[in-house]
């Protein structure tokens, strides 16, 4: 099996498969339906917005509508800033700069 192929088989796996989820960074992917009702939500939204605007006094038109919230576009929380991931970083550095000035001197 060649990479090519086996980057199609991967490609065509549902998403909700394993593989397809490790490669997104432990999210799942959304699935069409989940995509198709969201877009329906933004736009249902954005129309009852539109009539409203229209239909209301000038100067005191709504607000516009937040877009319907997509979990797989928010990023995950970073580990970087972790102080505990901060602190065995340091250490780990700190132990071999000693290692290294060992082996040297």
């Amino acid at each position: 099996m060649t990479w090519r192929e086996f980057a199609a088989y991967v490609a065509g796996l549902p998403p909700h498969a394993r593989v397809r989820t490790a490669l997104n960074g432990g999210r799942p992917e959304p699935s069409v339906d989940q995509l198709i009702l969201a877009d329906l939500a933004d736009l249902l939204q954005r129309l009852q917005w539109t009539l409203q605007a229209v239909n209301s006094e000038k100067g005191k038109a709504p607000k516009a509508p937040k877009p319907y919230p997509r979990q797989w576009l928010q990023p995950k929380p970073s580990k970087s800033t972790s102080p505990d991931r901060v602190a065995r970083i340091e250490d780990a550095r700190r132990r071999a700069r000693e290692r290294k000035s060992s082996l040297a001197g």
